[in-house]
């Protein structure tokens, strides 16, 4: 092959797999065809997916609000099971089955940096909303409204705390009431600044200060967002250099929201942890002082920062590199993708990601699940991926279904030959970008009792090394 021809193979190999969760057979193809350009303009400009909602349908409880869900909980506790169960298989179906990629591994990202955890008490009936009314419809749109939906949802709202964050009373001889600081806290250390912004102990306590008297109506029953004036600090406060007059009521925490968000140190954050997900674990300083330029200029609009981040040198450089390890979930959706798997019941795969250290939406501190690749390589989880990969080309991962004959054939291979199907796995998954150390060890393999020679090649290169970064 040219080396030309090889060069723009990794750059249009890189694209699925750094803005998705990696190419499904033939994709490749079709993003060479298209152009990398417009693969990014649709990402960017996410449309309709009737095939994926045809396959979410399957899970009515997706839309139920956390009132529904209470109620149904309360008539039955054996209910929240059900819906859970759904909840955490769409994940899965959207990452493997999803046309809209990009908006989905920018779900993932923006739910990890406003973590919370599905097993503490009441987020469990909140985190389906939280997901889908917080998160999910701001992710390509202004980050100032994306903290506002995440910080004041109930399920951000319990699980920092902030429900219990109020004006301090005395009655009698007793104080009952108090600032709790869980919520400012980490709006300063996780959310917004970052822990090196050097804020102060009496900013966090500020900050908490301005989130009194937002809680929620009654974990039992509605689990509605509600403002109590009554339990609202109404003083003036100071933070970070936001000066917040007396007699502000609820607007004192728009105004340091809005602060907050527009503060270069929100820019640097926000953008070094982007520069982390699509670039490298230590991103270089310069794209992240440029990302922060263009967040700052655009108000924090977050498809602009994005579109700036993928038309930059150093993304489109990540091509050549030795690849960002992938974390589970990033591996497991990328291997089924690989495969061209039809997923009908997610929950070997859950189970699969648990066992690999990432259970969906199980990460207990605030920040979240760790966004740099690194620190998911250890040889427990090496050892439950190869299993995985091998499963998955046997057909052996309940409720998944992947034909790797079919699929050796698709690429214009001899299933019964291993230099033959590792060549046309290489070329319709790949899009041949497999190093001749990988091509070889899978050329070879031989048949071994009932396991064919199409299911051992699959088997090696959905886990090679190549499938372990993206």
């Amino acid at each position: 092959m040219p080396a030309s021809e090889t060069l723009g193979l990794r750059v249009v190999q890189h694209l699925p797999s750094r803005a998705g969760y990696g190419p499904r057979p033939g994709e490749i193809d079709a993003v060479l065809q298209r152009g990398p350009t417009k693969w990014i303009e649709e990402q960017l400009d996410p449309q309709a997916d009737p095939e994926l909602d045809q396959r979410l349908s399957r899970y009515p409880t997706l839309s139920y609000t956390t009132s529904r869900i209470l109620a149904l909980y309360n008539a039955d506790p054996r209910s929240i099971g059900v819906i859970l169960d759904e909840f955490t298989s769409a994940k899965v179906v959207r990452a493997v089955h999803g046309t809209n990629q990009l908006e989905e591994v920018l779900v993932d990202f923006w739910f990890n940096h406003f973590n919370v955890f599905v097993n503490d008490g009441f987020d469990r009936y909140s985190i389906s909303s939280y997901e889908r009314d917080a998160i999910r419809p701001h992710v390509l749109g202004r980050f100032r409204d994306l903290l506002q939906a995440a910080s004041l949802h109930p399920a951000m709202l319990y699980y920092l705390d902030n429900y219990l964050n109020t004006l301090p009373r005395r009655v009698g001889n007793r104080v009952t009431g108090g600032i709790n600081e869980n919520h400012g806290r980490e709006l300063l250390e996780l959310h917004t600044v970052g822990v090196d912004a050097g804020y102060s102990q009496a900013d966090v306590v500020e900050a908490s200060r301005c989130l009194t008297g937002h809680g929620i109506d009654n974990l039992n029953t509605s689990g509605a967002y509600l403002y109590r004036a009554t339990n609202h600090d109404n003083d003036s406060k100071q933070v970070f250099g936001l000066s917040v007059t007396a007699g502000g009521g609820e607007g004192d925490v728009q105004r340091l929201f809005e602060h907050l968000a527009s503060h270069p140190a929100t820019a640097r954050h926000i953008s070094k942890r982007l520069c982390q997900r699509f670039v490298a674990d230590d991103p270089p300083a310069g794209l992240v002082a440029r990302l922060a330029d263009v967040f700052l200029r655009t108000n924090g609009d977050l498809r602009e920062v994005v579109k700036a981040l993928f038309g930059s040198a150093e993304f489109w450089a990540e091509a050549f590199g030795s690849g960002k390890p992938r974390t589970p979930l990033e591996f497991v959706a990328g291997a089924l993708r690989a495969s061209g798997a039809e997923v009908q019941n997610p929950r070997a795969v859950r189970a699969a990601l648990g066992d690999m250290g990432m259970p969906l939406y199980a990460c207990n501190p605030p920040t979240g699940y760790s966004n740099r690749g690194a620190e998911w390589l250890n040889p427990s989880s090496q050892l439950y991926r190869m299993n995985f990969a091998l499963d998955l080309s046997a057909g052996a991962v309940f409720g998944v279904t992947a034909d790797v004959r079919a699929l050796v054939r698709s690429g214009g291979g001899d299933p019964d030959n291993p230099r033959s199907a590792a060549e046309a796995i290489n070329r319709e998954v790949f899009g041949r970008t497999l190093s001749s150390a990988t091509l070889a060890a899978a050329s070879r393999v031989e048949a071994s009792g009932p396991v064919a020679v199409p299911v051992r090649v699959a088997g090696l290169l959905f886990a090679s090394p190549e499938m372990q970064v993206r």
